[in-house]
């Protein structure tokens, strides 16, 4: 298939992924970004706090050629492993770890890759990432210098010729922590644009004063109203091969669907305070609604979830560890 028609985008996808993006925003990607080569952590933290997002170029390039290896092997396998998939409430897993969802009718398959499982535990690149010091210099700035991960890094796909949107939502719709949460960290693995049509990521600056705000079930998951945030709210960043956007729990953000003929990948890792710990974690609305229902009732968890530490130290200060178990 040499691509996606036009007429089926339509008919798959919400009314505002097809929207055009209006030229000029109140903010734009340049007053969101720094440059790694000359970075200074100061005027990056300031930039975070003010509109819940930053952009710091080039951050992470000296890992995405070697990430980029394992994403290629881990896509193929997957695709190979599909007859032996499981299903899920999310959709399907293979037995390699890699998540599909259903593919928009008329697409070469009837599932389509979005998480695939490549993660701390299968690349040392994808780790070495999450400890990079320039990294860990702008997450000390806004979280302080006791620094855990949270979760075993991700990566997000999309497949060429009509790979999934990722509608506008915040993270906090899949999981709630007791104190700030976590500072995400968005990689991009391949060059990533409007013009290329590879569905660079969208972001609403600001937003994070908003706190939580109610999602809806979608195609891709938990997202926001589609009337109520269309893409025009959204500041479109572009980005080169190892551009890095830090984002707060509460900033929405998403992406439209990759129509080039190339995969569009970015990895992703999560930054906790140091004695933060998860509270509720969910993938759809009937699921967060149980959750939420639990937390009210049984409170916070008595034993806490920690990740490795990647800055500072850990104290103990009364609570209860989960010992011998990676958590998510």
């Amino acid at each position: 298939m040499s691509r996606l028609p036009g007429s089926l985008f339509r008919a798959s996808w919400p009314r505002f992924f097809i929207n055009k993006v209006p030229a000029r925003f109140k903010v734009t990607a340049k007053d969101l970004e720094v440059d790694a080569r000359s970075l200074d952590v100061k005027a990056a933290g300031e930039i975070y706090r003010e509109h819940g997002c930053l952009v710091v170029r080039a951050l992470n390039l000296k890992y995405v050629d070697s990430i980029m290896q394992a994403i290629e092997y881990q896509a193929k396998q997957s695709i190979q492993l599909l007859s032996k998939k499981r299903k899920l409430p999310e959709g399907w897993m293979t037995d390699d770890g890699t998540l599909f969802i259903s593919a928009p009718e008329g697409y070469s398959r009837k599932e389509q890759i979005m998480v695939l499982g490549v993660d701390y535990f299968t690349s040392a690149s994808l780790l070495a990432a999450s400890m990079d010091e320039k990294c860990l210099d702008v997450c000390e700035e806004i979280l302080g210098p006791n620094i855990e991960l949270f979760g075993k890094g991700q990566i997000l796909y999309k497949e060429p010729l009509g790979g999934h949107a990722k509608y506008l939502h915040q993270d906090s719709a899949y999981f709630e922590f007791a104190k700030k949460g976590p500072v995400g960290t968005l990689n991009y693995c391949v060059d990533t644009s409007l013009a290329l049509n590879n569905g660079p990521l969208h972001v609403v600056p600001g937003s994070h004063r908003n706190g939580h705000i109610e999602h809806i079930d979608t195609h891709s998951h938990l997202a926001l109203d589609f009337d109520a945030w269309p893409l025009s709210k959204a500041v479109p960043i572009e980005g080169k091969a190892g551009d890095t956007i830090f984002f707060h729990i509460h900033t929405i953000h998403g992406s439209q669907n990759n129509f080039s003929s190339k995969p569009r990948s970015i990895f992703i890792n999560r930054y906790l305070a140091c004695g933060d710990y998860e509270i509720l974690q969910a993938t759809n609305v009937q699921n967060r609604k149980e959750a939420k229902e639990r937390l009210l009732k049984e409170g916070h968890p008595k034993i806490k979830s920690r990740g490795y530490m990647v800055r500072g130290w850990r104290q103990y200060e009364g609570q209860a560890w989960e010992f011998g178990k990676v958590f998510h």
